[in-house]
């Protein structure tokens, strides 16, 4: 592979990592600039370390575990003086997510799938309130229709969506 076709494999793999490794910082870190720094400072050992890289194994995991010691680092530099030990949460957390992020990544191509299901007045009312991030009250006006029946069109569309996205699972075997 020549070198662009390693920043291009590299750029691909972290994008799909990236919201795993970010939701694990997260976890464990609740000041938004601070998990910005430390996913910031994992993308920097990812870049640095792509080659050590196995193909063969998950990105995601390895990506994980680069994130556990960066996150491990971090923890201890801003509790140092508390004499608080981390390590072994995190490692458990980590594990935790790496078992996890198979099936959340099919949880999600299921649900993309379930989504492309949706036509028409549901459609553009999920497209509303969540693409658009707008509240039932003008998600109603925009639609002609009043905040209670959004409310219950809503909740009749995600109750569809949570079976079709449960029947996907089951058909994989992973409910």
């Amino acid at each position: 592979m020549d070198s662009s076709d390693v920043v291009q494999q590299m750029t691909l793999e972290w994008t799909r990592a990236q919201p795993s490794v970010r939701r694990f910082v997260s976890s464990f870190l609740r000041d938004p600039g601070a998990v910005d720094d430390v996913l910031q400072e994992v993308a920097l050992v990812v870049v640095e370390r792509f080659e050590d890289w196995d193909p063969t194994r998950p990105f995601a995991g390895w990506a994980l575990g680069i994130a556990r010691r960066v996150v491990s680092a971090h923890l201890r530099r801003k509790y140092r003086e508390k004499k608080i030990e981390f390590s072994d949460a995190i490692d458990r957390v980590a594990l935790s997510f790496e078992k996890l992020e198979p099936q959340a990544e099919l949880m999600k191509d299921s649900l993309a799938d379930c989504l492309g299901q949706i036509h028409g007045q549901s459609h553009r009312l999920l497209s509303l309130r969540y693409k658009e991030g707008l509240e039932l009250k003008q998600v109603a006006e925009r639609l002609g229709l009043t905040a209670s029946h959004v409310g219950v069109i809503l909740h009749r569309v995600r109750t569809a969506l949570r079976e079709c996205v449960d029947n996907k699972l089951r058909a994989e075997g992973m409910a």
